[in-house]
């Protein structure tokens, strides 16, 4: 399992490096990955492209995708673009 933390925003300058990051995780075999969005208050479309991308690739290995400490500004966004049914999302406590 490998816990990677977000950035504050997750967006146009910063989603390149998160999909880079789990593309190589996923490329190295990883397969259960747990995503601590804590700090991240604002996510673009480039975002949420990555988490889906590397979701699909998971499926296909059998392995888990979990976002954790997800504001509900954030889980709004997820449950607007339809992606609250696709990815595990664990609500901040």
């Amino acid at each position: 399992m490998t816990e990677i933390k977000t950035e504050k925003k997750i967006d146009a300058s910063s989603a390149p490096k998160l999909d880079k990051r789990l593309k190589e995780l996923l490329e190295q075999g990883e397969d259960e990955l747990v995503i601590d969005m804590g700090e991240t208050t604002y996510i673009s479309s480039v975002g949420l492209r990555a988490f889906v991308s590397a979701q699909k690739k998971l499926n296909k290995v059998g392995g888990s995708m979990t976002l954790t400490q997800v504001k509900p500004c954030i889980m709004e966004i997820f449950e607007v673009t339809g992606f609250a049914g696709v990815l595990t999302i664990e609500l901040e406590s």
